[in-house]
């Protein structure tokens, strides 16, 4: 499931993008507007959806917390054995870092080919920090969730791979459409 998710978020939406502004269609822009709105509703359903309520509330200010963590884990594993035993909960923690990192990569591509004041890297940077900590805020005050300053690198991370994507890839085609032709001067035509 995470394999086709990566191909979907890393090719399959790029492509789609790509293919919409090299097609002089006339709707060429809502693609890409019905194609963030999806990917606005599936990120809340993921993060607030999905989850059930617990009376608990945990917050982890330190966004390395989880990093540190494994570091004195494998550190303190005597034997490869024990290693072998922690190595479970390091495969989770490592998987779900990668999830969120995954999460906001759609977001740094789509919003600056929709948006054009989004545009700069660091408005995506700062518009995936925002993002993340807003659903973070939610997760915490209706307990579905932690509020783990980890998510927030992580996101905001995603949302900048997102934005070198777009940046690589996407842009070219962006720029081109964008584009006014300028009217050709009398020398020229002369």
């Amino acid at each position: 499931m995470v394999i086709i998710l990566i191909g979907i978020v890393f090719f399959v939406i790029p492509y789609v993008l790509k293919w919409n502004q090299k097609n002089e269609t006339k709707g060429r822009k809502w693609i890409g507007i019905i194609i963030l709105y999806a990917y606005i509703v599936t990120v809340w359903f993921v993060t607030l959806g999905s989850r059930s309520y617990s009376p608990e509330t945990h917050v982890y200010p330190n966004p390395i917390h989880h990093y540190v963590v494994m570091y004195r884990g494998l550190r303190r594993s005597g034997s490869f054995q024990d290693f072998c035993r922690r190595l479970g909960w390091y495969k989770g923690q490592m998987e779900n870092t990668g999830l969120n990192i995954l999460l906001f990569v759609p977001l740094g591509y789509l919003v600056p080919s929709v948006a054009a004041f989004f545009r700069r890297w660091w408005k995506v940077v700062l518009l995936g920090l925002a993002a993340s900590l807003t659903i973070e805020t939610v997760q915490l005050i209706t307990h579905l969730g932690w509020f783990d300053a980890s998510d927030l690198l992580h996101n905001t991370l995603g949302a900048l791979i997102g934005y070198w994507i777009y940046y690589r890839w996407l842009r070219k085609e962006y720029d081109r459409n964008t584009k006014t032709n300028p009217e050709p001067s009398e020398t020229c035509l002369k």
